[in-house]
């Protein structure tokens, strides 16, 4: 194999960590009944904060991707009040978040380096070799020589689909989303696993944002995001709101995202806007194509009241 092809995807490895990140996000909230909408302008404030975090503790990466997570845990928890306690439309309140978000970002930044004109950087994540796996030919490179953030996504995949499906709280988290009214009958309190699962999914989310600056370029940039955000949604309905199903959605996402760079880097006979439309395109091939059979939640973007008549 050569060269080009093992950096290619070794890439593509490393990237998915963002989607794979979201996308876990949105299973986790998504199980308990609660459509994430918010996380473009959620992964943007999480960038933004996490990268001022880590500029001004003097490049402490870990502390910069806590911050990450904590801020979109607070939009988790708006989310919550608003939707679970207050029994707003969740897509409402979501997209309001988003444009809050956004907003946030945009001027923490501004207002942190309001006289700077040089571009402020922080270190970047080093790769992290596996003693022995990492010698393996190709596969080493590809997979076993990732940063530590990549290592910890591919965990936590396996440490949500055990919680899920293996254990008890898993099932009550699934019962909220599938049956609330169910649920709530049988002594399992709807509200409480709502807010934990939206607060936890959002800081996962955030926690996907924060990995940016961090992996790509140690910078912060208005377009970081850049649409990543929109196409975890399509990341989690691919992989049908299951851990390891979405771990897998989130390479093949990544991959059309890499390739996105990779066209330009080789310069392809191909316009340079084409190239960046790539990962839009592939979103919306994939979700005509799976959403009619997805397998959504049955209470997925739906508040629960115990006073109400319906579901």
């Amino acid at each position: 194999m050569a060269q080009p092809v093992v950096d290619f995807f070794s890439f593509v490895m490393s990237t998915s960590v963002v989607y794979l990140l979201s996308g876990l996000g949105m299973v986790i909230s998504g199980r308990s009944g609660i459509f994430l909408v918010f996380n473009e302008g959620v992964m943007q404030a999480s960038a933004s904060i996490a990268f001022l975090t880590a500029y001004f503790s003097g490049g402490n990466l870990l502390l910069g991707l806590t911050g990450g997570a904590l801020t979109a845990a607070i939009f988790g928890l708006l989310l919550s009040v608003f939707c679970v306690t207050l029994k707003q439309n969740q897509f409402v309140v979501g997209l309001s978040l988003f444009i809050m978000g956004e907003g946030i970002a945009n001027y923490a930044y501004k207002l942190a380096f309001l006289n700077t004109s040089v571009t402020p950087r922080i270190p970047t994540l080093h790769p992290l070799q596996i003693p022995y796996l990492s010698n393996i030919p190709y596969i080493g490179q590809i997979v076993f020589s990732q940063n530590a953030v990549f290592y910890f996504a591919i965990v936590l995949a396996i440490c949500i689909w055990y919680l899920l499906y293996r254990t008890n709280i898993g099932l009550n988290i699934r019962a909220a989303g599938e049956r609330p009214r169910v649920a709530d009958t049988m002594g399992v309190n709807v509200f409480t696993l709502r807010y934990i699962s939206t607060i936890a999914g959002s800081a996962l989310i955030g926690l996907a944002g924060a990995y940016l600056p961090f992996f790509y370029t140690g910078a912060y940039t208005y377009s970081l995001v850049n649409g990543r955000g929109w196409i975890s949604i399509a990341v989690a309905l691919l992989g049908g709101w299951a851990p390891i199903k979405t771990l897998f959605a989130a390479i093949v996402f990544s991959g059309f995202d890499v390739f996105s760079i990779y066209g330009q880097l080789l310069n392809l006979p191909v316009p340079a806007d084409f190239l960046l439309m790539v990962p839009f395109i592939a979103t919306l091939i994939i979700l005509i194509q799976v959403y009619r059979t997805a397998e959504l939640p049955q209470a997925l973007g739906k508040n629960y009241n115990r006073e109400s008549l319906e579901e």
